[in-house]
């Protein structure tokens, strides 16, 4: 069973509700609640490297909230996956999430903003950090997530800070944009490869790693593919999207269909396909097409694909 977190702290001394409301294990415990503070919270989004995190500075009212989970508690692994689809259904877009490991263990846990004991235990070995923005009518909101354990319990602090009108990067992110290796340019070839094969991954489409956000473009695939639609209305595709292996299927599974639901959406604003002949879903990580231990396969790994429904 899980909860809402409380907000009977907030409500009784009159603070604001925070940006992110995180659902908890019925054994969650609330340990330390401050009030929000007018500062700069600098929110990691990439690993310990060169000396430092990279950052994104962002100015707005910050508050940091713990919780000591004594029972219910199923592995950091999985509580950071239930907070990374609670984010991406809040419309939160996930910057970075890591382990201990890849975040860079002793040096990312000792470089980045943790609670002292006894708000926050932090094991060096088995931690999991996820950041996360949304824009709001009012700004941006940011969220930090650490989630690690004791040998009795699990521990979880969330910082959240908002809504913030700009964010400076301290340092640029070391991870890089989710592209596939197949090239941008887009011909008949290609419309032949998709009425051959039945399905066309969309290769000069560009997203953030996390993100669900398609970029500006113009995008030669989306072209290729809304004439090749709009010359016959019987046509129909489903647009599949796939992430890599980096955090839980859930998250993935959420991310990969919110990434093949902005590339429906731009098809039929931006290029008059109609909504009849397009349907969205995504699949995670369960579909990849080259190994996900390097972060080429990775790249690859993260796309969307056109796949041709019609029968005959």
């Amino acid at each position: 069973m899980i909860r809402a977190a409380t907000i009977t702290f907030a409500v009784m001394v009159g603070l604001p509700v925070a940006a992110f409301e995180p659902v908890l294990p019925d054994g969650a415990q609330q340990i330390y609640a401050e009030a929000p503070e007018q500062r700069i919270y600098a929110l990691p989004t990439g690993p310990y490297e060169g000396g430092a995190v990279p950052v994104d500075r962002v100015p707005g009212d910050v508050r940091r909230r713990s919780w000591r989970i004594t029972s219910g508690f199923g592995g950091t692994n999985a509580l950071a996956s239930s907070f990374a689809s609670q984010l991406l259904e809040q419309d939160f877009d996930i910057l970075y999430s890591c382990d201990a490991a890849a975040c860079g263990g002793f040096d990312f846990r000792f470089d980045i903003e943790v609670l002292l004991p006894p708000h926050m235990f932090v094991d060096l070995a088995d931690y999991v950090f996820l950041a996360a923005l949304k824009e709001t009518s009012a700004g941006l909101e940011a969220v930090g997530v650490l989630v690690s354990r004791t040998a009795e319990a699990g521990m979880v602090q969330v910082t959240d800070v908002g809504p913030a009108k700009r964010v400076t990067q301290k340092r640029p992110k070391l991870r890089p944009v989710s592209a596939t290796p197949i090239a941008p340019n887009v011909s008949a070839a290609d419309v032949s490869t998709l009425q051959a094969e039945g399905h066309l991954t969309l290769g000069d489409l560009v997203f953030e790693t996390g993100s669900s956000k398609l970029g500006t473009g113009p995008f030669a695939s989306l072209e290729m593919l809304a004439a090749f639609l709009n010359e016959d209305d019987t046509r129909r595709v489903a647009l599949v999207g796939h992430t890599d292996s980096v955090g839980g299927l859930d998250a993935n599974t959420e991310l990969s269909r919110k990434r093949a639901v902005s590339v429906k959406q731009r098809l039929e604003e931006a290029h008059n396909v109609s909504a009849d002949q397009l349907e969205a879903r995504g699949v995670g990580y369960l579909s990849p097409v080259a190994s996900n231990l390097t972060e080429a396969g990775r790249s690859a790994n993260r796309r969307v694909e056109a796949v041709l429904l019609n029968t005959e």
